[in-house]
């Protein structure tokens, strides 16, 4: 799929087939609602499932819960982009990774935690893992759709918020603390350097050009940064919170800065605790272990550099802190049920 910028506005505009079916299919229920059941039985079945469409008539359930491999093994990238289709049924659901949504034009319901809220036109919505909502659109209204792997985004975009702001607490907090229904709300309004951004994220994940996917981190890098510059003071928060006074932004960037040789030991004594306490502390505020989390780190560094370079499997296990080749690829096989050299031949841009 080409899209030109200069067109942008009228190409997410356009309606697609899938709309076109949504629509019909919205305005048989509305207008004729005697003759519905009919009209349903003259749908063409074989358009439905190859499309993948949602027909509450046809379907007891549709994806009520979604698991992150099921969902990025289908779309191979670490993000997905989309326009929300139009007219389509809403429906609860929850998932795995990241998601947030973008209302480039008109409104839209969202449904979080079983409340409703209108979204206006430069809303922006982050919705974190675990989270049940939904999103209802019934007109000519546009909003854009961003899924990101909880991994990417980790180790990607974390690293950034070393500073004590609204997003570093609230993605540390989701990320590592083992509560549901959070979410931030920012009102960018008429911001053109958010909505430009958004249509740039757009462009190239549908360009599929060389080094797309390092383009993609940079493109979102520099939109949470933008966001935070012009819309710290904008927002919404919505947290649910089980713990108080744990500085997680700071120990998980100290994780970041030192995996390569850091020890549970080391890092103990470096935010002033007995190793037994820092251990407890750290597996009671993250659901995982200290060897887990790092263990994590080390693989999504590795995941990006067999992606993005032609550095050799033992150059990036002697970066990502393994002195053994064989036990980080056996370590990355029972992690990705596949070797590095595998993972590359399948994911490799270059």
């Amino acid at each position: 799929m080409k899209i030109d910028k200069d067109r942008f506005n009228n190409f997410i505009h356009s309606y697609t087939k899938d709309e076109l079916f949504y629509r019909s299919l919205y305005n048989a229920e509305r207008e004729h609602p005697e003759t519905f059941s009919q009209y349903v039985d003259t749908l063409d079945r074989n358009f439905i499932e190859q499309h993948q469409l949602y027909v509450p008539s046809l379907h007891d359930s549709w994806f009520p819960y979604i698991s992150e491999n099921e969902f990025f093994q289908t779309y191979s990238q670490n993000i997905y982009i989309a326009k929300h289709n139009r007219y389509s049924p809403e429906y609860l659901h929850k998932h795995e990774f990241y998601e947030f949504f973008y209302v480039y034009s008109g409104t839209c319901i969202n449904t979080i935690q079983g409340k409703k809220q209108t979204c206006r036109a430069g809303d922006l919505c982050i919705i974190p893992p675990e989270t049940k909502h939904s999103i209802a659109v019934f007109d000519d209204s546009v909003i854009i759709n961003v899924m990101i792997k909880s991994s990417t985004f980790h180790g990607t975009f974390f690293e950034l918020f070393t500073n004590n702001n609204a997003l570093s607490h609230f993605f540390s907090h989701t990320l590592y603390e083992k509560t549901e229904n959070n979410y931030l709300l920012f009102h960018t309004q008429s911001d053109t350097v958010i909505r430009s951004l958004i249509e740039d994220i757009y462009i190239e994940y549908y360009g599929h050009k060389k080094y797309s996917d390092s383009l993609l981190d940079s493109y979102l890098m520099t939109f949470w940064v933008i966001l935070l510059r012009h819309h710290e003071n904008h927002l919404e928060s919505f947290l649910n919170t089980t713990h108080q006074n744990l500085a997680l932004p700071d120990i998980l960037n100290y994780f970041q800065a030192n995996f390569m040789d850091i020890t549970l030991s080391s890092a103990a004594e470096h935010f002033g605790f007995s190793v037994p306490h820092f251990s407890k502390l750290v597996k009671d505020h993250t659901g995982k272990t200290f060897v887990q989390i790092i263990r994590n780190i080390r693989l999504e560094k590795a995941c990006r550099a067999l992606k993005t370079t032609n550095l050799s499997i033992s150059s990036i296990c002697e970066i990502i802190g393994y002195l053994n080749p064989e036990h980080f690829n056996r370590i990355f096989k029972e992690t990705f049920h596949m070797t590095p050299s595998e993972y590359r031949k399948k994911h490799t841009n270059l």
